[in-house]
């Protein structure tokens, strides 16, 4: 029996996303420094690191979008990276939809469920 699920993933809430990076096991700091290429700082909402990995940030634009940034070059070459981001992506679409429904609000939440 498998299952299949699509749950909403345009991270628009940073305290959401705060919590999905800790549960999945970062570590977090708010309102902080990004360290960049040749010394370059970029000053970001969230910062998050899980052991010697590469840091990530997001910032939260005027129009609620969060931006992730990080080089690119160098977190490309960290193994594992993908799979940690799409566990963040599922648990913040989980979290999400937890909200969603103690809330109340069904309208907003699609839920898409296979079994075969």
């Amino acid at each position: 029996m498998s299952h299949l699920s699509i749950l909403p993933t345009v991270f628009t809430d940073l305290e959401r996303l705060v919590q999905a990076l800790c549960d999945e096991g970062f570590t977090v700091e708010r309102t902080t420094e990004l360290q960049g290429f040749a010394d370059d700082s970029h000053a970001v909402d969230v910062l998050a690191f899980q052991g010697s990995a590469m840091p990530l940030g997001w910032t939260q634009r005027e129009n609620g979008a969060i931006v992730m940034h990080g080089d690119i070059q160098r977190i490309s070459r960290q193994p594992g990276l993908e799979q940690r981001l799409q566990r963040l992506t599922r648990r913040y679409a989980l979290l999400h939809a937890i909200d969603q429904v103690r809330l109340g609000d069904m309208g907003s939440v699609e839920l898409i469920v296979q079994t075969h």
